[in-house]
């Protein structure tokens, strides 16, 4: 009975102060990301029935440009109280889907390419700013078991989004979905006001930055950068967001073309993509719920931060031995869930030893502006190897396998900086008078 007790705890191990808190993250990134899965295959279909997959590359050069305007603008205000910062960009978020749903009712091949546009910042944003928040509620110590419970939101959140379309795209169609998604972003806002409300009244987490972090003061772009490139922490970090859109862009073009060959019409292309990400949705959603805690507290977070890129290196060798299009079904939706669950917990691990400076100002140019200028950068390998070099699917293929291997050392040499550095403020946590060293070691992350 003890036995069973203790396996019990190493899944759900929330404890009591914590419970509301996990509870609310937990769904508030349950209704973000299933507002994204009922988008997704919304604007898949659209842009190959409409715009074409022949015009991605220039698609992902301009996800680049504009969050990168995007950034710019969000760090004249990083300085506001995070309930009127988030709170406001929620707002705008609700605001914005209601414009498309008008602007849809007037068929255009340019609206559906600016509306993947803006899903990009849309994702990317709403995510960062989950996660950004998470990460200032919870210490390291707490986010090794909390963190794969509250991703698991997301992959429930995922199950339902992509169920809710793949149920309601062909009786509602494909523009009207936009407002499914309108109505859950309000609920969304709603929760995180919820949570924000609750914490006002709760003492405030104490950080214990390791020292390279616990001095650094950012305002404006320029220091942002400044902090990020003389942190070896923060490079290798930018390095692992890069590759981790880098790859998976250059798979999601042969992707595409696949599934452009399986199905014609938006609604058709929607309705086969929200099954495929159904049952994918539901594989992420046991992982994150029953595996990742527990991994990243007895494995690490080497292996989590690592396994996609082995797992996509493998595959398209694999694919270029046997040719079989199933395989690159498979690797994208394997890679995804991957992705999502570990990968995303293990990698939101390392921002605990940075400071709320780092948090607010300097992980969205990480999270948000080097990932989609990444994708912009994989927009112009595809160009220049697909169409200007010839090389079609098997040059792009022979990138993937490049960009996969390089993501994997680079997430290994991740894994070693964050662990030099949680030990190091554990040290420090300790000469201030925290929890003995002995006991801190036991929390460590094994390497």
């Amino acid at each position: 009975m003890s036995k069973s007790h203790a396996s019990l705890k190493d899944f759900f191990n929330v404890e009591k102060g914590e419970r509301l808190k996990t509870f609310g993250l937990f769904s508030w990134l349950f209704l973000f990301i299933c507002v994204y899965y009922v988008l997704r295959p919304i604007r898949r279909g659209m842009v190959l029935d409409g715009l074409g997959n022949e015009y991605m590359p220039f698609v992902y050069m301009g996800t680049a440009l504009v969050t990168g305007i995007v950034v710019w603008i969000y760090s004249k205000f990083a300085y506001l109280p995070r309930k009127k910062l988030i709170g406001s960009i929620y707002g705008i978020f609700f605001a914005n889907l209601l414009m498309w749903w008008q602007a849809f009712q007037f068929e255009s091949k340019l609206t559906s390419g600016l509306f993947w546009i803006w899903l990009d910042v849309f994702s990317i944003m709403g995510v960062t700013l989950f996660w950004m928040y998470a990460n200032d509620l919870f210490n390291s110590s707490s986010a090794k078991r909390l963190f794969g419970i509250i991703a698991a939101g997301g992959g429930l959140g995922a199950v339902l989004g992509s169920t809710l379309t793949a149920t309601l795209v062909n009786s509602l169609g494909a523009t009207n979905m936009l407002l499914v998604a309108a109505g859950l972003v309000a609920a969304t806002l709603g929760i995180f006001l919820f949570i924000e409300k609750n914490n006002d009244q709760a003492e405030p987490v104490r950080r214990v930055p390791s020292r390279e972090f616990e001095k650094e003061k950012v305002s404006g772009l320029g220091k942002a950068f400044q902090v990020l490139f003389s942190s070896r922490l923060l490079v290798l970090l930018t390095l692992v967001v890069c590759f981790e859109r880098i790859t998976p862009d250059l798979i999601q073009f042969i992707y595409h073309e696949v599934l452009h060959n399986m199905a014609s019409g938006a609604n058709a292309i929607a309705a086969l993509d929200a099954n495929l990400e159904r049952w994918r949705a539901i594989c992420e959603f046991v992982i994150e719920l029953f595996c990742v805690g527990i991994v990243l507290k007895r494995v690490g977070s080497a292996p989590c931060l690592a396994s996609s890129g082995v797992a996509i290196a493998g595959s398209l060798l694999t694919f270029a031995v046997f040719a079989n299009p199933m395989i690159i079904i498979a690797i994208f939706h394997v890679d995804e869930a991957l992705r999502h669950s570990w990968f995303k917990a293990a990698k939101e691990l390392t921002y605990t030893v940075t400071s709320r400076d780092v948090l607010y100002s300097i992980k969205p140019i990480i999270e948000m502006f080097c990932y989609r200028f990444s994708r912009g950068f994989a927009g112009v390998l595809i160009l220049l190897v697909n169409s200007v070099f010839g090389l079609g699917t098997p040059g792009i293929v022979g990138m993937g396998i490049i960009s996969a291997s390089i993501w994997v050392v680079v997430a290994l040499k991740l894994n070693s900086e964050f662990k030099r550095l949680e030990l190091e403020a554990l040290f420090k946590k300790d000469a201030e008078g925290g929890d003995a060293v002995e006991k801190s070691e036991k929390e460590l992350v094994p390497a």
